[in-house]
């Protein structure tokens, strides 16, 4: 392979032009003749550093208000480029240019700006190599098919960027070509594979000089009409919804973004499951504002902006407070938002600041008298503040270190709960070693005293450049941290350490374009009392054909009994468990061609007396029927056998009796999905999904302090049958830069109880006779710049 690692970077100029071209995609404007072109793209796969294939030829053009990119993409067969429409944000199988813009030439963020050969466009703010999609910046496009292949022009205007105020602007700039009919995927500036991060690799974009970061400021007003109807009640809700979004640029490198009296109600529903475990479900954040422009606040597992907004925490207290001939009349689910504002951006130094806040109202759950009809509320979460507050340096070597801290507050209870830590890594001079850690503590004040005092720690050092990597893992997490209030962490009172094997080989050899295997030896223990836990073999292996075709192998060994001490749910006690293997293996097909399926099968069982075991079967076929319209059809089965797990406890002679179920458990997901794309800015999509699970015990037992079982009398029914209907369906229209009309249809069934249903048909019936709810809402949004109104005017 050639050392284009070793090479200096790529550099192209930008020329300035006082009349910019007609964004049509057609590169013949008198103004592109003798731009500096940016050739010679060099291949990221699937032969990384050999030459590419295909021809690529890309112009720079600026303006005071914007820059221009213009890029031929040779093809000698146009009618193999493969052009399927999407939605905005989604590229399916198509061919696609990538603009990758460094302002502050640092390495470590960027912005991308991604065009399909339909005029499909994709954006998202990189930031340490993660691209984030949730951000959209409003910019304009136009590709066209032509006889020697496709071109594109892009113009971004300098309010969708953030870059120093100075009179000669360095940037780092990339290009990336992606042809999807032979799966090759080729940049301007090389990027080596076996180089952790790609931002840094990107070449060097110079010319631009004499242009002033533009006033940043822009309003998205919306407005909302709900009709919800729930099949208990006979009349149709109707709610009306107003507010707005502001984005404000206090200076070249940091941005306001405020959220005036939100609306989520056509956020996509969650993927509700029966939990049993132990562990809360963790749910994907779909909220915008809330996924845009966040990536300083990842850091330490802190921030889960679902917490912002959620299930109210008296909630389930309610039911314990009626009296005679009440009954609940409204128990909201999740709490109103009253605004939320983040600062965040990264200065001409290195410096990142991120600074967070969101607020929540009063909310009641509402009580009827049935008999005097007199109604009464009850308070189920006080007025809340949230806060966050990130320094985030960044060093040579794509190396940064971290500050932050989140902070909940309750008023009227007087509680807070306070999260204060540090993130870090730190790169050598080749980028083929890392050393990263974090250190934070978690505390709680309630009426103004200290309780529940917790610690957090991690280490993590080993190589991470080349085809063989390996590095050591260390965590410890006290017996009281507690970072909940507003982060996200399952399990507390651990300490792991891992050693991983990494082996990536991406060079091409016969019909193998890829190979990976992966191999991790873990241990875990208790951190108080120091106890050991288990200890578990992970392996993972993987290979890509040429027709790109991929098969892989996962799985785990637990060669001696383990122990679990969190399904009990009583402290200081545990359940033995012995030893056991799983196994899985999976295959995903080609996605180029019009029907393409993933299938993936598990097995594993206890390899002692317990009996336990594991089946699991997903299947997942698509079918592209034009490039305007797909289907994906997803089916998921599973059961478990003989499955241990936590049941009741009970107070006996002052101790604490728990129960332990012998279960059989089984669950079958269909998902329907799919998008008819009408244009680049106008689509319909549909989601459907059943989700059926149910747990049958078996036996009951009685949990002994040394982690065995022993028989009881203890013979209640525990058995549960869960039921999770949903229907989404949502029409699009983006029919302005920024604007967007949508109609949402959201169709809700839930339902759980007690009564085991044997049939698939019978329990569907039972399903739909449910109580349902039912939303229609459409909804407007309006983008208005500032600046544009002002050019205007």
């Amino acid at each position: 392979m050639p050392s284009y690692s070793l090479a200096p970077k790529k550099e192209l100029t930008a020329i300035r032009v006082s009349n910019k071209p007609i964004i049509d995609g057609n590169l013949n404007d008198e103004v592109w003749k003798g731009v500096p072109k940016g050739t010679d793209f060099i291949q990221f796969e699937p032969s990384n550093g050999e030459v590419s294939n295909y021809k690529t030829e890309a112009k720079f053009i600026y303006t005071d208000h914007s820059i221009i990119v213009g890029v031929m993409m040779f093809d000698a067969n146009p009618q193999s480029i493969l052009k399927e429409l999407s939605k905005r944000d989604e590229i399916n199988n198509s061919d696609f240019l990538s603009l990758l813009i460094d302002p502050f030439n640092n390495g470590l963020d960027a912005f991308e700006f991604v065009v399909t050969p339909a005029g499909v466009q994709w954006d998202a703010k990189v930031v340490k190599g993660d691209e984030d999609s949730s951000w959209d910046a409003v910019w304009n496009s136009v590709a066209k098919i032509n006889e020697l292949g496709w071109s594109v022009e892009m113009e971004i205007p300098y309010a969708a960027l953030r870059f120093p105020s100075k009179n000669v602007q360095l940037w780092g700039m990339n290009l990336i070509r992606n042809i999807q009919s032979v799966r090759e995927k080729t940049t301007w500036n090389f990027i080596d594979n076996e180089e952790d991060g790609w931002v840094s690799q990107s070449g060097v974009l110079k010319g631009i000089e004499n242009v002033n970061p533009p006033v940043r400021l822009s309003f998205t007003p919306y407005f909302s009409t709900y009709f919800d109807k729930s099949s208990y009640n006979s009349s149709v809700d109707v709610n009306y919804r107003g507010g707005m979004d502001l984005k404000y640029g206090i200076n070249e490198s940091y941005t306001l973004d405020m959220m005036l009296v939100p609306d989520f109600g056509q956020v996509q529903s969650d993927d509700e499951i029966l939990n049993l475990s132990p562990f809360e479900v963790k749910f994907d954040e779909n909220r915008q504002f809330f996924t845009e422009a966040t990536e300083l606040f990842d850091r330490g597992e802190i921030f889960y902006s679902r917490r912002i907004g959620g299930r109210p925490v008296k909630m389930y207290e309610v039911d314990d407070q009626l009296k005679d001939n009440e009954e609940i009349t409204e128990n909201p689910i999740e709490t109103k938002i009253i605004n939320a504002t983040k600062i965040s951006g990264r200065n001409t130094k290195g410096l990142g600041i991120g600074v967070f806040n969101a607020m929540t109202k009063n909310t009641y759950a509402e009580i009827n008298d049935t008999i005097t009809g007199k109604g009464r509320k009850v308070k189920t979460q006080p007025f809340s503040n949230y806060n966050m507050l990130v320094f985030d340096q960044s060093f040579k070597n794509a190396s940064y270190a971290s500050l932050f801290n989140t902070n909940v507050y309750i008023p009227e209870l007087d509680y807070i709960a306070n999260v204060s830590g540090t993130e870090f890594e730190f790169r050598n001079k080749e980028r083929s070693y890392s050393l990263k850690g974090k250190g934070i503590v978690s505390q709680r004040f309630e009426n103004g005293e200290a309780d529940e005092i917790g610690h957090y720690h991690e280490l993590e050092f080993g190589r991470i450049k080349g085809k063989l990597n390996w590095d050591f893992y260390h965590r410890m997490i006290s017996d009281k941290y507690n970072p909940n209030d507003m982060g996200f962490l399952n399990r507390n009172n651990l300490i792991n350490n891992d050693l991983n094997f990494y082996y990536n080989n991406a060079d091409p050899i016969g019909n193998i374009l890829v190979r990976y295997w992966n191999l991790q030896l873990n241990h875990e223990a208790r951190y108080l009392p120091r106890r050991f836990s288990q200890f578990t073999i992970y392996y993972n292996a993987n290979i890509k054909f040429k027709s790109h075709t991929a098969i892989g192998i996962y799985g785990n060994i637990r060669p001696i009994h383990q122990y679990d001490w969190d399904e009990p749910r009583v402290d200081g006690l545990k359940l033995k468990k012995g030893s056991s293997a799983f196994a899985g293996a999976w295959i995903s097909s080609d996605y180029r061609k019009a029907f393409a399926f993933d299938i993936r099968a598990e097995y594993g069982k206890r390899l002692s007396n317990d009996h336990l075991k594991v089946f699991e079967v997903e299947i997942e076929p698509r079918y592209r029927f034009s490039d305007k319209f797909v289907m994906n059809y997803q089916l998921e089965w599973g059961r478990q056998l003989n499955d241990l797990g936590y049941v009741d406890d009970e107070e006996i002679n002052g101790k604490t009796q728990v129960y332990i179920g012998d279960r059989n458990r089984s669950y079958i997901e269909n998902k329907l999905s799919g998008s008819y794309i009408f244009t680049n800015k106008s689509s319909l999509s549909l989601k459907v999904r059943h989700y059926w699970a149910k747990a049958a015990y078996n036996s009951f037992h009685a949990l002994q302090s040394n982690g065995d079982l022993k028989a009881t009398d203890y013979n209640e029914n525990n058995d549960i049958n869960f039921n999770s209907f949903n229907i989404d369906m949502v029409y699009s229209w983006r029919f302005a830069p920024g604007s967007e009309l949508a109609v949402v249809w959201k169709n809700t069934i839930f339902n759980e109880d007690d009564k085991i249903a044997h049939r698939f048909v019978n329990n569907l019936k039972e399903t739909f006779d449910a109580t349902q709810f039912n939303s229609l809402s459409v909804k407007v949004i309006y983008y208005i710049d500032y600046m544009s109104l002002k050019r205007k005017g």
